[in-house]
């Protein structure tokens, strides 16, 4: 993986580091305002309060795409100097399939029966 894998949103959020932090890490906030699937299995990784949480994200079921089942989800909250929150998102993968075109060394997948 590359960093030009990952996907990455950035913006100013007028709130305070410790308000996104609770939105992130207590359950009913982080479903209200994450809304993830019901067939993501989220997990955290690394958490540093009020700064900086990766969870590991997992998509299951009908919609998952083969070899990208797995990622980070990574959140940086930085105090800007108004109050509010300079907010970082990394969404990147854990591994990336070859594209059928690629010129790399051929992968073979196994798929379940």
């Amino acid at each position: 993986m590359t960093d030009r894998d990952a996907l990455v949103f950035e913006c100013a959020l007028d709130a305070p580091p410790e308000k996104v932090w609770r939105a992130l890490t207590i359950p009913e906030y982080l479903e209200r305002w994450l809304k993830p699937a019901a067939t993501v299995d989220m997990a955290v990784v690394t958490a540093e309060e009020n700064r900086s949480l990766t969870y590991r994200w997992r998509e299951a079921g009908q919609g998952a795409i083969v070899g990208m089942e797995d990622s980070l989800v990574t959140f940086e909250l930085t105090p800007t100097g108004d109050g509010g929150t300079w907010f970082k998102l990394t969404h990147a993968p854990l591994a990336v399939p070859a594209a059928a075109n690629s010129n790399g060394p051929r992968q073979t997948m196994a798929l379940a029966a």
